[in-house]
C-alpha cells in the first residue's frame, strides 16, 4: 500500500544527475515557468505512485490512435464483456495493489493516476452527496462506454449507483451518489 503523505512533508537530499539529463529537466522547467525542483518532484511522485506498479498490474504504454482504432473494431457484445471482465478486473487489481483497499478514495486515486499518467485529462468533483468524473479522452464512443462500465462496476461493488451519465465520442461525464442510505429500524 502506498502511504499518501501531505505535500508539506519533505526531505532535503543531494542526488547526482548526469549533465545531459539535468539539462533536459532544466529546459523543461524554464519552458513551463517552473523550477528544476518542481520538475524532479513531479517525476519522483509519478514514479512512486504509478510507474513502479505499471508492469506488475499489467499496464503498458500504447498509442492513442491505435487504442481508438482497436476499440472501433470491437463488437458491442465483446466490448461489454471486456469492460465487465478484463477492464474491471485490471483496474480493481490496480486499486488493491496501489491503495490496499477498494473504496471511494482508492478508486478515485487510481483512476486519476491511470488517466493523468496516460495524458488523458480528468476532473473529479466531489461533494458530500456525489462524486463526478469528467474525462476528455478523444478515444471514441466505445472507449467512453468501456470506461463508464468499469467505473459503474467498481462503484457498484460498493453499492454506489450512478445517478447521471453523459457518454460522448470524446468525453465521459458520470456522477455517483454518495448519499449514505439510512438504516431502517
Amino acid at each position: 500500500m502506498v502511504k499518501k503523505l501531505p505535500n508539506s512533508v519533505s526531505t532535503s537530499t543531494t542526488v547526482r544527475i548526469p549533465n545531459h539529463i539535468y539539462d533536459i529537466i532544466e529546459f523543461e522547467a524554464s519552458s513551463n515557468d517552473s523550477t528544476v525542483s518542481t520538475v524532479i518532484n513531479n517525476i519522483l511522485r509519478k514514479h512512486a505512485s504509478w510507474d513502479r506498479f505499471v508492469g506488475d498490474i499489467g499496464f503498458m504504454y500504447v498509442q492513442k490512435p491505435l487504442v481508438r482504432a482497436l476499440f472501433e473494431k470491437v463488437s458491442n457484445k465483446d466490448l461489454a464483456q471486456m469492460s465487465d471482465t478484463i477492464g474491471y478486473a485490471r483496474i480493481r487489481d490496480a486499486v488493491l495493489f496501489i491503495d490496499g483497499k477498494v473504496d471511494v478514495t482508492g478508486i478515485t486515486y487510481v483512476i486519476k493516476l491511470w488517466l493523468t499518467t496516460s495524458n488523458i485529462p480528468i476532473r473529479v468533483i466531489e461533494t458530500d452527496e456525489s462524486i463526478e468524473f469528467i474525462v476528455k479522452h478523444n478515444l471514441g464512443n466505445k472507449w467512453s462506454i468501456y470506461f463508464s462500465t468499469i467505473l459503474k462496476k467498481l462503484f457498484g461493488e460498493l453499492k454506489i449507483a450512478s445517478i447521471e451519465e453523459d457518454i460522448e465520442d470524446h468525453t465521459v461525464e458520470i456522477t455517483f451518489s454518495l448519499k449514505s442510505k439510512k438504516k431502517k429500524k
